[in-house]
């Protein structure tokens, strides 16, 4: 029965001018919740019967056929209402129940020399880094407007929904969440190490043992492996990658190592402890490599090193 005839019988039945046939169609409607209603819906088998319970449990608490009378002309009053309530509310939880099995996931990798920027399906926009992997579904259709951050770094600029939370989760399960606001999240499996950076707004921050940090502009929190630590980060240091330049403070030899081998595709050796050092430095991106490394030889200590570059193999001691 289609929602015309429905409304048709009920309307009738309202004003006692049903027929002995119309009346059992109606009888009928009521067993079977009419199944071209929910065909409409696109729903299963499943989902037609729990949606039939809930409703004859809401609308209609006491079954015996002998109460059917009373139950009809109720529902020729309400009815008609409450169908395209319900239905549009189970159709919505429908929607973001599958959303996940449902919806095609696009993964984006940077192996250019450049940043990449990327365009979201709702038009938030986001830079990038080299040697970067992220993952998002061609469209946002839930709840939520959920991004993937596989490997490496990305600054992100979203649009502002606060029906609708953006929310970035790394490979560590750190999950970040705004509403609207400019941030960066960076995760690195090789140093075993995420960061969330504000630039603008406020994010929230919830780690695998659900602890969540609020952070601020010029706010930054560090994950690595249980430690967790928040520190401040000037707003040109936080953006200074995304305009080609490599800002370090305090790093490790194993972060300068890594930085190395990300912007210039050259891997080192050393027998040197890599988690030693603390290394500040400032270039833009564009340096030659030779260049780079006389400063970093000029300003290292504890421990002071050295550099042999032979081929695309770089030698420290």
């Amino acid at each position: 029965m289609d929602k015309g005839t429905l409304l048709l019988l009920l309307k009738k039945f309202r004003q006692g001018n049903c027929t002995a046939a119309e009346r059992q169609l109606l009888y009928k409607w009521l067993d079977a919740l009419e199944q071209d209603s929910a065909d409409h819906m696109a729903l299963s088998d499943t989902e037609k019967q729990a949606i039939k319970q809930e409703m004859l449990q809401q609308l209609f608490p006491v079954t015996k056929n002998r109460m059917r009378m009373h139950f009809i002309r109720a529902a020729a009053v309400v009815l008609p209402f409450a169908i395209a309530g319900y239905f549009i509310w189970q159709y919505q939880q429908h929607v973001s129940k599958q959303y996940a099995t449902n919806s095609s996931w696009r993964t984006v990798q940077n192996t250019g020399k450049r940043l990449l920027p990327i365009t979201l399906p709702d038009n938030s926009t986001v830079l990038l880094g080299r040697y970067s992997t992220i993952q998002f579904p061609e469209r946002f259709s839930g709840t939520e407007r959920p991004v993937k951050m596989l490997e490496g770094k990305a600054f992100f600029e979203t649009v502002t929904d606060q029906k609708h939370p953006f929310i970035v989760e790394d490979i560590s399960g750190t999950r970040t969440t705004v509403l609207g606001t400019s941030f960066t999240v960076e995760s690195n499996r090789t140093l075993q190490i995420s960061r969330v950076a504000v630039a603008t707004g406020k994010v929230k921050v919830q780690g695998k043992n659900n602890t969540s940090t609020i952070l601020l502009p010029a706010q930054r929190l560090m994950l690595h492996g249980n430690v967790l630590v928040q520190d401040s980060i000037s707003t040109d240091d936080l953006m200074a990658w995304t305009r080609e330049e490599i800002v370090l403070r305090n790093a490790t030899l194993k972060e300068l190592l890594l930085i190395i081998k990300n912007q210039y595709g050259i891997t080192a050796t050393t027998s040197l402890n890599v988690n030693q050092g603390n290394y500040t430095i400032r270039f833009p991106a564009t340096m030659a490599l030779p260049e780079v490394l006389d400063i970093i030889q000029k300003i290292s200590y504890k421990p002071k090193i050295h550099f042999i570059m032979h081929k695309d193999q770089l030698s420290i001691y």
